[in-house]
């Protein structure tokens, strides 16, 4: 019945081999006739349709031929190799990038509870993960530092992951820490819509004034560092332990100055209420004065995109310490305890300044 089918694949002419199958679509439920629709689609090059054809042809067909069975195992082999193939030459093409062996970071963005199920096995089949593990990979509330390795891998596995619809984007180390940091120390109003940052810069901390307009602030980031400390307890068996414990946080509040490539970082640990701008009285907390110089700052910056799920994001980056140990905090909190918190949260920061300024370049062209 299909010996002409087969004759007009293996020749080529797939227009008079799906003609032929046409005119044999009453028996489309016939295994064989599924088995020489996937080969034409395999041999028109749709290697990801042909591959599911002939795996529910596997999974529909309870009692299949052994030549048929044959034949599709071989057909999957081939689409199997021929992926490979595919896969190592698109890898060849990012390792020609510069500075293709340079540390980065692949970050996955988030997605709805709806789209994570959909994208949970595309996830697992390119990064040769089970699907349980993928699943548990893709975030739906904040950025997840998924990977890190070598801009040229990772800028492949970018390509791909964004190929195949799933949001993400990737970033050299080196670029988040070239981003200029000043520690803001107070900041008064200079004219009616300038105001004067003092601001600590560099490694022997030289105090200098910034200018600037609230206006050309494009992010304020807000994030709680956890400050730990070696503590003593006594257990059940009145048996002293010590174990590292969170005894307090800091809070930090980040305002991007994009177009003037500049990060004013401001702290509750460093930040001097009794100099500049006036917001509350002496005998407020420092809590209280914190809450009121942020809230000041919304106000005085509308347009400005919030980000404040730094936690979430901090507890997925701290599992990748050595990569972490490369950036540069421009964070000045004393702890007795060592953190790789301080720079998960330069990280966060500046992954969104570098993002913001990809945003404001595709945005010029």
């Amino acid at each position: 019945m299909f010996e002409e089918i087969a004759a007009a694949i293996e020749a080529g002419d797939f227009q008079k081999a799906k003609s032929l199958m046409a005119n044999l679509s009453p028996h489309a439920e016939n295994p064989w006739w599924r088995y020489y629709q996937a080969l034409i689609v395999e041999k028109e090059g749709d290697l990801e349709l042909a591959e599911r054809q002939y795996r529910q042809i596997l999974k529909d067909s309870v009692f299949c031929e052994a030549r048929l069975l044959k034949n599709i195992r071989d057909a999957l082999e081939r689409i199997l190799q021929a992926q490979q193939t595919l896969e190592e030459e698109k890898k060849r093409e990012f390792q020609a990038i510069e500075n293709r062996e340079e540390l980065a970071v692949l970050i996955l963005e988030a997605v709805t509870p709806e789209e994570k199920q959909n994208l949970a096995p595309v996830l697992a089949k390119i990064m040769r993960l089970d699907t349980y593990t993928a699943r548990l990979q893709i975030p739906t509330r904040s950025w997840r530092l998924f990977k890190t390795g070598s801009l040229g891998d990772l800028s492949y596995y970018q390509f791909r992951l964004q190929q195949e619809g799933i949001p993400c984007f990737c970033h050299p180390v080196s670029v988040v820490n070239s981003i200029p940091v000043s520690r803001v120390v107070y900041i008064e109003e200079s004219t009616n819509n300038s105001f004067q940052a003092t601001v600590i810069e560099g490694e022997e901390e030289v105090e200098r004034e910034v200018n600037f307009a609230w206006d050309k602030i494009s992010n304020i980031v807000l994030g709680l560092l956890p400050i730990f400390e070696l503590t003593t307890h006594v257990d059940s068996r009145i048996q002293i332990q010590k174990k590292i414990s969170t005894l307090d946080y800091a809070n930090l509040c980040d305002l991007h100055l994009v177009q003037e490539n500049r990060i004013l970082r401001l702290s509750d640990n460093s930040y001097e209420f009794s100099r500049g701008i006036q917001l509350t009285e002496a005998s407020k907390t420092n809590q209280e004065k914190w809450r009121n110089l942020v809230r000041y700052i919304k106000e005085k910056t509308p347009c400005a995109k919030i980000w404040n799920e730094f936690t979430p994001f901090g507890e997925g980056a701290v599992n990748f310490p050595e990569m972490l140990k490369q950036i540069t905090p421009h964070i000045d909190i004393f702890r007795r305890e060592e953190s790789v918190w301080d720079e998960a949260f330069q990280l966060y920061s500046g992954l969104i300044f570098l993002q913001t300024l990809c945003a404001s370049k595709r945005d010029n062209i």
